[in-house]
């Protein structure tokens, strides 16, 4: 995990020295799905997942910042800033009594992307075609969840679904249409993120997270 970051600051520095010739701005939404499963315990029969309920969607508004940078025909590289909330909507736990108990579990994330990728503009329109595909990490901010600091009585059932690893390193595939407008252009983007590390920090519960999410935003040419 450690050498897969350094692998893409170490890009994101390299590519920073080269001519960009498009900076961009974007806002929207995006929608994630955490998959959770558990681990057997080693002499227990009884599972956290069959005692809670979790609300597995989360929406959240995502912001982001690109820099595109030319590295042949249509072909870039493109850097980029985000930030975003994931995570599981709450945690429901019923007690003897039937009281429920009931902890938010969503973390902030900001983060770093670098993706490649390809554009293409229809002949004599103003009309365009990009796609990419790349890296994510995404680090927690802000203070912890409700969940993560729960500590009453029940506080096995709901912490393990709320404490959220500070790195979620993701793959994203990226496909975007363009309008050319003045010195730059409009984009409308529609972005797959797929999990590719554990979201959940405990040793029995584990989480893998898939987003979908879409943009729009304005891309400035730069000289080259």
């Amino acid at each position: 995990m450690k050498k897969a970051i350094f692998l893409l600051v170490f890009s994101w520095i390299s590519v920073q020295l080269h001519a960009q010739n498009a900076i961009g701005i974007q806002a929207g939404f995006l929608g994630t799905h955490t998959s959770v499963a558990e681990y057997e315990r080693l002499g227990r029969y009884d599972n956290l997942l069959d005692s809670v309920t979790i609300s597995t969607n989360v929406g959240s508004v995502q912001a982001m910042v690109n820099f595109d940078v030319a590295i042949g025909r249509n072909l870039f590289l493109s850097p980029g800033f985000q930030y975003c909330s994931k995570g599981l909507a709450d945690v429901t736990f019923i007690d003897s009594t039937g009281y429920y108990w009931i902890a938010p579990a969503r973390q902030n994330y900001m983060g770093m992307s670098l993706l490649a990728g390809y554009n293409f503009r229809f002949k004599e329109s103003k009309i365009g075609l990009r796609l990419a595909t790349g890296l994510r990490a995404d680090f927690a901010i802000g203070t912890p969840n409700p969940g993560t600091l729960f500590s009453g009585n029940y506080s096995r059932f709901l912490m393990p679904f709320s404490r959220f690893n500070e790195t979620d390193l993701t793959w994203i595939s990226e496909v975007g249409v363009s309008y050319q407008l003045g010195p730059g252009d409009i984009i409308a983007r529609l972005n797959y993120l797929y999990g590719l590390s554990d979201v959940l920090e405990d040793a029995f519960v584990v989480g893998r997270s898939m987003s979908l999410g879409i943009s729009v935003g304005y891309s400035f040419r730069l000289p080259k």
